[in-house]
Parts: structure tokens; sequence; C-alpha cells
């Protein structure tokens, strides 16, 4: 139990290391042909990213600062003294971060504290660690653009929203031809966190709101108001509403991710 509180504070205090820590030289600099400088003491494995449908991880790499150095001095001093002596030589440190390009997300899968001589002095594995939103201004942000909002990604977003923007004036064009239909607006939008195209039709006479989802062909919710304001249909998905401002709360991240 002490233990698991101790790696959560741990885990805590690096996280809030990451978002800024102050610069610090390194005794030896690491390889500029394995690890990429992002900014103050902080760098990436550029050579050994590990890929997989939805996520990549990467190797990061720090020099500890001297408070965090005491923190974890003093905080062995008495449960583990021999620890306390081994990290007043910690040095630096590097964390396996997995991230999520699509969600913005991040989480540590592993973490080893090295001396000034290379050897490990704590390692820990953590295989049922959470996902986590990845912090405005943090270096995990700095490692999101650098990775996941590459040239070549924003050109598969674009040609992306571009067909999909396509598609959804081809069904217009389609529906256009119907000897009886309902005049509406239409709005399409590629969701890149679904990986879906969507189209928002807004029917003026009805009144009604439909949100479709192209590929599938699935509507995934409407919205139908009677001339007097009442609201008859209401839904998305499995969720329902009492109001066409309340289905466009539920309609928007689909329309805007």
């Amino acid at each position: 139990m002490m233990k698991k509180m101790f790696l959560s504070s741990l885990v805590v205090f690096i996280a809030a290391s990451i978002v800024s820590s102050p610069p610090v030289c390194f005794s030896e600099q690491p390889d500029p042909k394995v690890w990429k400088h992002l900014s103050d003491d902080f760098y990436y494995n550029k050579i050994n990213l590990i890929q997989s449908a939805d996520s990549i991880s990467v190797w990061t790499y720090r020099t500890i600062a001297d408070d965090e150095r005491k923190y974890l001095i003093e905080h062995f001093r008495e449960s583990d003294p021999k620890k306390s002596i081994k990290y007043q030589k910690l040095d630096h440190q590097t964390i396996l971060l997995k991230m999520d390009c699509r969600n913005k997300q991040s989480k540590i899968e592993k973490l080893v504290n090295y001396d000034d001589n290379e050897s490990v002095l704590y390692e820990e594995t953590y295989n049922n660690s959470e996902w986590t939103g990845i912090i405005p201004g943090s270096k995990p942000e700095e490692i999101y653009h650098d990775i996941c909002v590459t040239s070549e990604r924003q050109e598969q977003l674009h040609a992306l929203k571009m067909k999909c923007e396509k598609d959804c004036d081809a069904w217009v064009r389609v529906d256009e031809k119907k000897f009886f239909r309902d005049p509406f607006t239409h709005q399409s939008h590629y969701n890149t966190r679904l990986d879906k195209c969507f189209i928002l039709l807004n029917y003026t006479k009805k009144p009604l709101k439909v949100l479709r989802e192209m590929k599938g062909n699935k509507i995934y919710g409407a919205v139908r108001s009677q001339k007097n304001g009442k609201t008859i249909t209401c839904n998305v998905l499995e969720k329902t509403c009492k109001s066409e401002a309340e289905w466009d709360a539920h309609v928007k991240p689909y329309m805007e991710e």
C-alpha cells in the first residue's frame, strides 16, 4: 500500500516537473544522433519510435533538477537510507511515454533513474497507468507536436477532410434529384478523433436537424420540433434530450473534433 502511494506521488511529481523543468546543464550531452533536443534539458529518442495503429511510444531523457534530487534524498532518508545515499548521485531520467496522437493523450509505460555513471538507481514498469490529456505548454506537448503533427500527417488529414466534403456534396446532389424533397442546408466535417465523416442536415420547413455518418450511411441523431417550439424527437445515439439547444450540445463534439 505504501509503495503504491509513493509511486503515485512520484508520478505526480514527475508529471509536474515535465511540465516546466528549469534549465540544467548535462555533465555529458546525450548523443545528438539519437536524442533530439526540444527545450531546456528535455530530449526524446528520435530513432527508436515504437509505432502502432493508434499510438507512438517514445523514450524521453532529462536531467534531474536539484530540487527533485533533494526531494528524493529526503524521502528515502528514514525509510531506505541506502537508497537515499544512492540518490545523491541521481543524474538523469528516461521515461517511456505512450502518445495517443488522435486523442492527444499520453501515459507513462516505464521510468528509469540513472546516476552519473549510467548505473540504474530505480526503474519501474507501469502496466496499468491511465491516459491523461496532454497539458498545453508541457514537455509531452512538445513531443506531440514533433512526432504527431507532422507535415505528412497534416497532408493526410487535409486529404481526408477534402474527401469528406466531396462525399457530402455528392450525397446532397443525389438528394436534390428527388422529386419530393424538403429543402435543407448542410455542413460537412471530418472528425479526426473518430476517423469518420459527418454531415449535419438542417431542414428548414419541418423543422428538423439530422446528424448522419457518411461511410456507414448511419443516422447518429435527430431533433424535430413543432412550429410552437415543442420538441417531438431529440436524440444522439443512445442519448436523449429535451430541446434543440441540448441536441446541439450533444452534436458539437462530432462536428468540431
